[in-house]
């Protein structure tokens, strides 16, 4: 694997761990109040197709991630994506309406 898509990964990863605390102390303050929030960030795998090549990956990464409770070390990461992507893309490529999320949930 590339240097830039090491670094690329580190950066998502680190954004997204700071996604993840902000959201969590959101969602404390909903469930104090007694809303609970039902969005979801989910990526079709329509939008995924279209994205560049580049940035694949950092989805994927991200995905990972959040599947994980961002629990996992950088180098995990990049295994899983590297494991992954095949699986995905192929996917994808027949499901288009579907999410990723639901092939990553299957294959880890």
């Amino acid at each position: 694997m590339s240097a830039k898509l090491k670094i690329m990964v580190l950066i998502t990863l680190l954004g997204s761990s700071a996604f993840a605390a902000a959201a969590s102390s959101n969602t404390g303050k909903q469930n104090a109040s007694g809303n609970k929030s039902s969005a979801k960030y989910a990526i079709t795998c329509n939008d995924y197709l279209i994205l560049k090549e580049t940035d694949k990956p950092i989805i994927l990464g991200y995905e990972i991630s959040k599947h994980k409770s961002g629990k996992v070390s950088a180098t995990e990461i990049i295994a899983d994506v590297e494991k992954v992507r095949p699986e995905i893309d192929e996917y994808c490529k027949v499901h288009k309406e579907k999410t990723m999320w639901q092939k990553i949930k299957s294959v880890l």
